[in-house]
């Protein structure tokens, strides 16, 4: 029965990425790291209803990015961010009737708990939620909508100065350069005491989202002396220093979401989970 499980998951993911292009987000060696991270703190009882609808969470946690082309899915490319101004706050800020990162992460949320599911409803919500709590730990999923969360400002990624942009800086320019396969990433992040632990799980949605918000600052400072109004006019070079600052931040940020991701399957799939993370 679980070999057949296995095999429906593996051509529900086919069919479901059927027809798909290439498309950016998290980056995915960002997603197969949180994915890593979060498979390492389920109880057993959520791994196991995790491993019933899906086999291969890490590939599942892609599918979110390879739909947005086919037109039954164009609704969802909306869904992987939020646009917030530096001075709203998001309480009261004006949100899209298209929907957002924090909104789909909640209604993936909830049909998740839902008995009534179909198989494929819930492989679907799955993706989804894996994927968006990826994303929203990402500062620029939480973006400002005149530069497009940094796409639209061109950057001369070292060291042969090709032309990317800010957001894939942080998507996966500050991830790949270390070099390391996914699983030696995992491990070298996934360092954490209990308490840590507990603490990031206690947070909402919206704490994870207000938190890459406060983060945007350390995101735009380039260290260079040019105005702010200028920035994004012409391709900005990423000095060695940008990096040095900003990777430990990017590593926080994906140790953190596979926790929380981890913590937020538990509460699903295992709601009577012991508080001392027994698994």
């Amino acid at each position: 029965m679980l070999k057949r499980k296995y095999a429906f998951t593996y051509f529900m993911i086919f069919c479901l990425a059927l027809l798909s292009g290439q498309a950016s987000a998290f980056g995915a060696d960002g997603h197969r790291i949180i994915i890593g991270i979060a498979e390492n703190h389920l109880s057993k009882k959520t791994a196991r209803a995790v491993e019933s609808i899906s086999a291969d969470l890490p590939e599942l946690a892609l599918w979110p990015d390879k739909i947005r082309g086919i037109q039954a899915w164009k609704k969802s490319k909306y869904w992987h961010y939020i646009n917030i101004a530096d001075h709203e706050q998001f309480e009261t800020a004006k949100r899209s009737s298209k929907g957002d990162v924090l909104s789909a992460l909640n209604d993936a949320y909830k049909q998740l708990k839902q008995p009534q599911l179909s198989d494929r409803e819930r492989l679907q919500a799955l993706s989804f939620f894996i994927h968006f709590a990826a994303d929203i730990h990402q500062p620029l999923h939480v973006g400002r909508q005149d530069d497009r969360g940094g796409n639209s400002i061109g950057i001369k990624w070292p060291p042969k100065n090709r032309a990317k942009n800010l957001h894939w800086v942080w998507d996966s320019g500050l991830i790949r350069i270390s070099e390391l396969s996914v699983e030696d990433y995992v491990a070298r992040l996934d360092i954490v005491s209990e308490k840590q632990v507990q603490q990031w799980q206690q947070d909402s949605f919206l704490d994870w989202a207000k938190e890459s918000k406060a983060l945007r600052a350390q995101v735009y400072e380039f260290g260079l002396k040019i105005p702010p109004a200028t920035i994004g006019k012409k391709p900005l070079s990423i000095t060695a220093d940008y990096i040095n600052r900003n990777q430990p931040l990017i590593e926080k940020r994906l140790l953190m979401a596979g926790i929380r991701l981890a913590g937020k399957l538990n509460e699903i799939f295992d709601p009577q989970k012991n508080s001392n993370g027994s698994r």
